[in-house]
């Protein structure tokens, strides 16, 4: 019997050593030296800002995440699709077995979804603490390097949050003068007009300031002006308003003004091709949003195109707000050309027709 045993177990490893022969160097070594696949989960962004209500979708590459939030009452997850619902810091996880990556979220009611409301309570003086004017500043530089920092999608972004985002209406102020001289004006820096980065909404800006003549005032402060002889709350008259968003994207357009003005090559108008208001031209495909909108002294900035209606952004008389024109309306209004704007820009960015 043992002899027996002995034999078959003789035969089993003869058996097994001849099958182990039948594999390559190369297999062999691969069997002994197996280790577990490395997972590698690469996520498109680090950190992410949204507006209470907002949702965003996150790239990633590979499908087969697991998704999970550290906070489900401040934003949930699903498939990649982040949505905030009430303000707060958030991590947000996808893993695969016992790899992960993380981003980390913040939600904010300090800005609304893109919408146009142009019956918003106007900007009272010192809304805002210091904290939260520098929250708004990021939430601003955030939805610009989203777009494209100096692309025509990062202006865009700019002139898209001052007007849609942000949830005050900004007055209009006349301007009582400019960065530079300009016809006969003293040297004004920050009244009406603002040509430094961010939200003038904190004090902390007057440090920026080179110049002042009957301020300092952040937007939604009184401030007296000289060009109609009254105090006003501080905001951004039309050109003010366009040169503020080119400038917050990256394009340093200097000191120009709005008018159609001969004897002059420094307005807004002057940065590209004019082009006239006509239904050749609408059609032309050349029309983008991100170009200007001139009639005689007075600009404004195409936020959004769909099949029906064209939006324009503008301050004026009253504050900045967003007209809606249907094509015919457009043609019947009082704008007279789209400044085209492709040699200042270069390059697109993540563009969008609407937001």
């Amino acid at each position: 019997m043992k002899k027996a045993l002995l034999l078959l177990l003789c035969i089993l490893v003869v058996a097994a050593v001849g099958g182990f022969l039948w594999y390559t160097d190369d297999e062999i070594h691969a069997a002994l030296n197996y280790q577990k696949p490395n997972i590698v989960i690469e996520l498109d962004r680090d950190n992410i800002y949204l507006a209470v209500g907002e949702s965003i979708t996150i790239n990633a590459n590979r499908s087969d995440l697991d998704w999970s939030s550290s906070n489900s009452e401040i934003a949930t997850v699903e498939s990649g699709i982040i949505t905030g619902f009430s303000a707060g810091e958030v991590v947000i996880s996808a893993s695969k077995a016992d790899t992960s990556e993380s981003i980390n979220v913040i939600v904010t009611d300090l800005i609304t979804t893109p919408v146009i409301d142009n019956d918003k309570e106007y900007l009272k003086c010192n809304q805002y603490t210091e904290e939260e004017a520098e929250l708004l500043d990021k939430l601003l530089a955030y939805r610009i390097d989203e777009a494209g920092y100096k692309t025509r999608a990062g202006a865009v972004a700019a002139a898209r949050f001052l007007v849609l985002e942000f949830p005050y209406r900004i007055s209009y102020f006349y301007e009582n003068g400019r960065l530079e001289t300009a016809g006969g004006r003293k040297y004004v820096d920050g009244e009406g007009r603002y040509y430094h980065v961010g939200l003038y909404l904190s004090e902390s800006k007057f440090k920026d300031l080179e110049a002042s003549l009957y301020g300092p005032a952040i937007w939604g402060c009184p401030l007296y002006s000289w060009v109609v002889n009254t105090t006003s709350s501080n905001g951004l008259d039309c050109s003010g308003y366009v040169s503020w968003a080119l400038y917050n994207a990256g394009f340093d357009v200097k000191d120009g003004g709005a008018g159609i003005n001969p004897e002059k090559d420094t307005d807004l108008d002057d940065l590209g091709t004019r082009l006239t208001i006509n239904s050749e031209n609408l059609d032309s495909g050349k029309v983008k949003v991100g170009d200007l909108m001139s009639t005689y002294g007075h600009i404004g900035i195409l936020i959004g195109m769909d099949d029906e209606h064209y939006y324009v952004a503008e301050s004026l008389d009253y504050d900045i707000h967003v007209n809606t024109y249907t094509r015919q309306e457009l043609l019947d209004s009082d704008w007279m050309y789209v400044i085209l704007l492709d040699e200042v820009y270069e390059e697109d960015g993540n563009l969008t027709n609407m937001w």
